[in-house]
């Protein structure tokens, strides 16, 4: 039997990852990382999976088609926290450890996610590209200081925006099912969904996208809002309905919106509106969580290879 094969698709190791594929190479596995510059596609997918005993992935689409050519996988290893391209239960079928790099982005997209709210309160986009056409802007924005910020999901990002919304002045709510009040961090008082919703002066989503969290934004949610409510998602598209957010965004039910997600996921439409910031799912990209994620990534594929030895 020859040594165990790593399959590595982030783009990221190539450039800037080697020394935490060495580590790989130096426990003794075989190492086939994407050196190709572009995402590989479901084809380049499916051509090298089969070969692998553990695959170290980003958001490759591992669904139940794409695991059935996997007969020799083991581990995989997630390249972020949310597993949500991962169909998780073939892979629990076919007795596959599925990992994640929990904690790795934390800092990264919760200083992003205070940034999104931050930028809408301050229409600093619309101040930034009027002072380039050297137009004197000068919008009357809202202070963070006294408003209350509302956040749907206390794990590691969540309760990092709350640190950093505390000491800014501003009242933390939370709604978070698996969470007590027992439990909550200092300052952060836990409410019911509706509370949050009715309450809150700011939204921030940092909620993994299941089955039940679908949709969790919709046309009775943001009704339920104030219309002086900015709605923050640096989590996933699928929690926000997208008609019912460009409806409210029209009306004036909600008066800002600011989103890190995939592009393709948001109309044109939408992506036009003056009420609307968009960033490409890039919150979690800082040269520190890069290296953090790489670490755990790499940590989870050798412990889970040695669990499976």
């Amino acid at each position: 039997m020859g040594s165990m094969r790593v399959l590595v698709t982030p783009r990221p190791f190539d450039s800037k990852g080697q020394e935490h594929l060495q580590r790989l190479r130096d426990a003794g596995y075989e190492v086939e990382w994407n050196d190709t510059g572009k995402r590989y596609t479901r084809e380049d997918l499916e051509d090298r999976i089969g070969n692998a005993d553990a695959l170290l992935t980003g958001n490759d689409p591992l669904d139940q088609d794409m695991l059935a050519r996997a007969k020799k996988l083991m581990v995989i290893s997630k390249y972020g926290v949310g597993l949500d391209n991962i169909d998780l239960t073939c892979a629990k079928e076919m007795g596959i450890s599925v990992y994640k790099a929990l904690g790795a982005n934390s800092d990264a997209v919760a200083e992003f996610a205070v940034l999104l709210m931050m930028a809408a309160q301050r229409q600093l986009y619309q101040l930034s590209q009027g002072a380039k056409s050297r137009e004197a802007l000068r919008l009357v924005g809202h202070e963070a200081a006294g408003k209350a910020i509302g956040l749907v999901g206390l794990g590691a990002i969540g309760r990092n925006v709350a640190r950093i919304a505390r000491a800014l002045g501003m009242s933390v709510l939370a709604y978070d099912p698996a969470v007590s009040q027992a439990n909550a961090p200092e300052g952060v008082m836990c409410v019911t969904f509706d509370n949050l919703l009715a309450s809150s002066d700011v939204i921030s989503l940092h909620a993994p996208l299941t089955a039940s969290t679908s949709g969790l934004i919709g046309a009775d949610e943001f009704a339920a809002m104030k219309p002086t409510a900015i709605l923050v998602n640096t989590a996933r598209a699928g929690l926000v309905d997208a008609d019912a957010l460009y409806s409210a965004l029209c009306s004036g039910r909600i008066a800002f919106a600011a989103e890190d997600i995939e592009l393709k996921e948001r109309p044109d439409a939408t992506v036009a509106l003056d009420n609307y910031l968009i960033t490409p799912h890039a919150a979690s990209f800082t040269v520190e969580a890069d290296q953090k994620t790489m670490a755990v990534s790499v940590d989870n594929i050798i412990k889970g290879l040695e669990q499976h030895k």
